[in-house]
């Protein structure tokens, strides 16, 4: 049935392994526009992206430092490191807004098919400090951080450790339709 979806959306994996080369700036522009037309609730848009290339090495390394271990050891390699954030208070009334998590999520995954039909990979992360992010990004107490997500080239396997090469090259696997599809009767 996988052949009946979009080949972006079935592609889309968490990488694992990267080459560390840089991102055009056009490539980048290109995955927040995709981001950019995400649905969300009232229009309110609540996602900001926060994004470092491996270009700025110093800032980069501040990023990285801010992922828990496991994630540190593939992600040093990836183009850029990016934070999503949501805006968890609505602009229009000053009133939580208790959609801005899955709106900023329906953003990302945008994002992220893009960056598969850019010929790019992706790995969302939940492994992160967020009040290090938070204190390195210096935002406001109503902005969440949601994910860290690691953009670039797929690399080799053979640069990961053991474990994480068995993660890599490990088949995907996926809930079938009738677990998470349940008519209601």
């Amino acid at each position: 049935m996988s052949n009946q979806v979009l080949k972006h959306i079935v592609n889309r994996k968490s990488e694992l392994a990267f080459e560390p080369k840089l991102l055009s700036q056009e490539q980048i522009n290109s995955l927040f526009e995709a981001a950019r037309w995400a649905a969300s609730s009232y229009n309110e848009q609540p996602w900001q992206f926060y994004y470092v290339s491996r270009d700025n090495w110093e800032q980069y390394s501040k990023a990285l430092n801010t992922l828990a271990e496991g994630n540190k050891e593939w992600a040093i390699n990836a183009s850029m490191l990016i934070f999503s954030v949501a805006n968890t208070v609505l602009a229009k009334t000053g009133k939580p807004n208790g959609y801005a998590l899955h709106d900023t999520g329906m953003a990302t995954a945008n994002l992220m098919i893009q960056a598969d039909a850019l010929g790019l990979a992706s790995h969302p992360m939940g492994g992160f400090d967020r009040d290090l992010v938070k204190a390195m990004l210096g935002i406001a107490d109503d902005l969440k951080p949601v994910a860290a997500i690691a953009i670039g080239f797929s690399g080799n396997t053979d640069s990961l450790s053991e474990s994480n090469r068995k993660r890599a090259l490990a088949p995907r696997q996926r809930k079938g339709i009738n677990e998470i599809a349940i008519g209601i009767k």
